[in-house]
């Protein structure tokens, strides 16, 4: 009995240390690092954008979708409502329509899930928490931003910095309490630091 118990934890401590390894190795890759710095540019420019405003702003939000979590990028609440927005860092071309688009880098050809469907998800999250708060009337709007200057895209895909920046601040005043809304999706959101690493590792195209 006392042998089986330290192969069992032996295998679950190996299974542990294998686990950490995969988390590192993924959150030092060149695509996280590449994500991580377009995401830290996209939360500049909103800051600055609502600077007069007072602006609320969640960053890499984990809001709960049934037993799993959904990860966004930026959760911006003003007088204007809700903005969702999904940041990609990558480059190179991307083109087409539909569930995946065709991304191009150099002679390196890959499939790609649509930003749009997967800020649609993000999107659709938002409301139904806004729902069950009592916050049905608020507006939701949702953007997909590219923010390297190495990218190609067709306009239904998503938009650049300076086309962000436009669409912002054409977003009309709804009336909206900014520090409520912020404050209730801040409660919601999910802390505990090992659900949010399994997200990471089990990330799947729509988170």
């Amino acid at each position: 009995m006392e042998k089986n118990l330290k192969i069992f934890l032996i295998i679950l401590a190996a299974a542990a240390v294998l686990l950490l390894i995969m988390g590192v190795a993924s959150y030092f890759s060149k695509g996280r690092r590449k994500g991580r710095a377009a995401e830290k540019k996209v939360a500049k420019t909103i800051s600055k954008l609502g600077k007069n405003d007072k602006l609320r702003i969640i960053n890499n939000a984990f809001l709960p979708l049934y037993k799993k979590t959904v990860e966004i990028d930026h959760l911006v609440f003003g007088r204007f409502g809700v903005l969702v927005v999904e940041t990609k860092g990558i480059s190179g071309t991307v083109t087409g329509s539909g569930r995946k688009l065709v991304h191009k880098v150099g002679q390196n050809v890959h499939k790609l899930y649509n930003p749009q469907l997967q800020n649609k998800t993000h999107i659709d999250n938002v409301i139904h928490h806004l729902k069950k708060g009592g916050f049905a009337s608020t507006p939701v709007y949702g953007a997909v931003v590219f923010t390297d200057k190495n990218i190609v895209f067709d306009e239904n895909i998503g938009m650049n910095l300076e086309q962000f920046k436009k669409m912002f601040v054409q977003l009309e005043d709804k009336g909206c309490n900014q520090d409520v809304l912020y404050h209730y999706f801040q409660k919601l959101t999910v802390t505990n630091p090992f659900r949010k690493f399994f997200h990471k590792l089990s990330k799947k195209d729509w988170d």
